[in-house]
């Protein structure tokens, strides 16, 4: 508490300097609104408030005292990281739920048996002691690891179909349906009907359909979240046709990805939502060129790559073109996630009313750390990690502008 009123007396703090604070304040609204939008999912009305709160709060401190306003001006960005940290860990919690609640449904409709209670409790809490043990690392490992390592990893490990689909379509050729190869294969053209269908919804004719029906769950603030129970793939055999010729696709386990939304509509706490595939689409696929018995050509699901979709030529198109700018987007995050990773680790010291910033201290935080009975005890260890040194290093260290001098001769009288 000493050395925080000891910071507190030497701060000096302009007019200037409140109007940076202050601006400053403008900018950190932009996560508190991003924050509690997208992780808490709260319905702020209006949607501007941090935008005028926050530089207000820094103004009317400054009112009072300049020093006070600088230190409301350091909290707001402090708040961000507690925010932010918190906020990942409600939405986690909050997407496992439903997720589980999703499976459920699904084992239900597909008659098998449901995930028993202690599973579930022995997998939440194996997340909680992963999640626990990195926290326990420190502030930089943890931003490291759960913002950096493991949306990598599980990008890899675990990537979805969608993902898939546009992963093998950056790098394989569309070929000309006429001399298309056998084996994996992308291509492009124009959809062909062979026998009608009729649409769940409107009873409208088409080749086929995705239908979709999701449970409706609304939060105290009257937002709206769904959670998918139901999902079903309807699709008849049809032609792709391109100038070079056509091919017949067949359609078991094909997959509908970014079609246009046909029919959508709300009842009963559930959302119906019918994605349809019509005549005359311009499509584009990606799947398994072969052969059947009469030796005509066939389009179908490729095992090995586990791969099998269409998507329209204009959202793949649309998805080319964003890709670049969302994959500069991520890059830019990555560095400044890094970066403030770096600032954690950098041992920064006030000392004479002039700033020390040491060397960057690799080492594990709270390695000699005392046991934690208050929140002082928490940031005196924080202090400790960096601070202290052992006690031979510093002995061990010669004395500042010390120099030998020679002992006197002894006289004759002596």
């Amino acid at each position: 508490m000493n050395d925080f009123l000891a910071f507190y007396n030497t701060l000096e703090v302009d007019k200037g300097l409140i109007v940076m604070l202050m601006l400053m304040s403008f900018f950190v609204a932009i996560f508190h609104t991003f924050i509690l939008i997208g992780l808490y999912e709260i319905n702020l009305k209006p949607k501007w408030l941090f935008f005028v709160l926050n530089p207000l709060s820094v103004g009317l401190c400054s009112l009072y005292d300049n020093k006070l306003a600088a230190l409301v001006a350091i909290a707001l960005f402090l708040s961000v990281f507690v925010l932010g940290i918190i906020g990942m860990f409600y939405a986690m919690i909050r997407a496992s739920y439903q997720s589980s609640k999703e499976q459920s449904e699904r084992r239900k409709k597909a008659g098998l048996a449901k995930i028993p209670l202690w599973k579930k409790i022995l997998y939440s809490l194996s997340g909680l002691l992963f999640f626990g043990f990195v926290f326990t690392l420190g502030v930089p490992y943890f931003i490291l690891i759960v913002f950096i390592i493991l949306p990598f990893l599980t990008s890899i490990f675990k990537p979805s179909n969608k993902k898939r689909f546009y992963r093998i379509q950056r790098t394989l050729p569309t070929s000309n349906i006429r001399s298309v190869a056998m084996g994996l294969a992308e291509i492009s053209g124009t959809v062909k009907m062979i026998e009608p269908m009729i649409s769940r919804i409107g009873t409208k004719e088409c080749i086929g359909f995705l239908y979709t029906i999701e449970t409706v769950s609304t939060d105290k603030d009257g937002k709206d979240s769904y959670s998918l129970e139901f999902s079903e793939t309807i699709c008849k055999p049809f032609y792709v046709q391109d100038k070079s010729g056509q091919i017949k696709v067949i359609t078991e386990g094909i997959e509908f990805i970014d079609f246009e939304i046909d029919e959508q509509y709300q009842s009963s706490m559930k959302r119906y939502t019918q994605y349809l595939l019509k005549q005359n689409m311009e499509v584009l696929l990606i799947g398994k060129a072969s052969v059947k018995e009469n030796n005509e050509p066939v389009f179908e699901k490729e095992e090995i790559k586990n791969v099998f979709g269409i998507a329209t030529v204009e959202s793949v198109d649309n998805h080319n073109t964003l890709r670049p700018i969302l994959q500069s987007a991520g890059y830019f995050t990555y560095f400044w996630v890094i970066l403030i990773a770096l600032i954690f680790l950098t041992p920064v010291k006030l000392r004479n009313n002039q700033l020390e910033i040491g060397k960057i201290n690799f080492d594990l935080p709270f390695q000699n750390s005392k046991p934690v009975k208050s929140l002082d005890d928490f940031y005196d260890n924080i202090y400790d990690s960096y601070e202290s040194k052992p006690e031979e290093e510093i002995y061990s260290q010669p004395a500042v502008g010390a120099e030998p001098v020679p002992a006197p001769e002894p006289t004759s009288s002596e």
